[in-house]
């Protein structure tokens, strides 16, 4: 791993569940280490079904120089859940997908049954299909915190130290961080 890596850190912007939109922002924050180059985004379908693609959009328009993909959870725009296998196959590239905290399958498998009576299998497919959650802990400028992920194409080890070096001022990485920031605006 290069010392200075090149991230995308992909989040979505803030939306209403009761209001008339049906769309909100998918932010992509683009960092060699921890420094901002770049910022990308696109529109997805709130409780939809095409983060996926469109996270492979926001990637493949800056294939020549990311190296590493994370994004804040799986689930993006309520309850429009990526596949992470399915973008690390079409992108070649190892992606993190960070959680806050641990997640509680039980209670989610049941808001989707209750949300999507008709298409909650696939998206609970998508849920079981991420894998693993690992856990980290990682010093910031605040103190020790934890961090739980999800992960393809990169082994642990690696993911740990990729995870300290481009954390400073929260437990998720720079680039997270700042689209997280940015996606508040919208």
């Amino acid at each position: 791993m290069k010392d200075n890596p090149i991230t995308i850190g992909i989040d979505d912007s803030t939306f209403d569940l009761k209001s008339d939109f049906k769309t909100t922002q998918l932010i992509g924050v683009i960092c060699q280490g921890i420094r901002m180059v770049n910022v990308t985004r696109t529109e997805i379908d709130i409780d939809g079904n095409n983060a996926t693609e469109k996270i492979i959009e926001l990637v493949r328009q800056n294939e020549k120089h990311v190296q590493y993909v994370f994004t804040h959870t799986i689930t993006f725009g309520g309850f429009n859940i990526v596949n992470l296998e399915h973008i690390y196959n079409e992108v070649n590239r190892p992606i993190i997908a960070f959680n806050d905290k641990k997640v509680e399958l039980d209670s989610v498998a049941n808001a989707l049954i209750k949300k999507f009576p008709k298409g909650y299998k696939e998206k609970i497919k998508c849920i079981l299909d991420a894998g693993n959650l690992y856990q980290s802990r990682i010093q910031t400028a605040g103190g020790i915190s934890k961090v739980y992920f999800h992960l393809k194409g990169i082994e642990i080890s690696e993911a740990n130290s990729l995870i300290k070096n481009s954390s400073i001022d929260s437990k998720l990485p720079e680039c997270l961080r700042l689209a997280h920031l940015i996606g508040k605006l919208f």
